[in-house]
């Protein structure tokens, strides 16, 4: 799951929550598989609840996604 840089201070402020630096950066890649320009070098883990759904510490990688807020899906 990724989330977009700018969004993401908004959410830590509100939860006080910190990032997480990653051991080893990470590129993103394109929907055609090749390596985008962008390095991944943070997260943040959240409790994520969707309807009735709870799954507990998501973790959501940092990263500009352009005009997307969120990305969820399976890295």
């Amino acid at each position: 799951m990724l989330i977009h840089d700018r969004l993401v201070n908004k959410i830590c402020q509100k939860l006080e929550i910190q990032f997480i630096s990653l051991a080893k950066e990470k590129l993103i890649r394109e929907y055609d598989e090749k390596l985008a320009r962008k390095t991944i070098t943070h997260k943040i883990l959240l409790n994520l609840m969707i309807k009735s759904h709870k799954k507990l510490t998501v973790s959501m990688l940092i990263a500009d996604i352009e005009h997307y807020e969120a990305i969820l899906s399976k890295f």
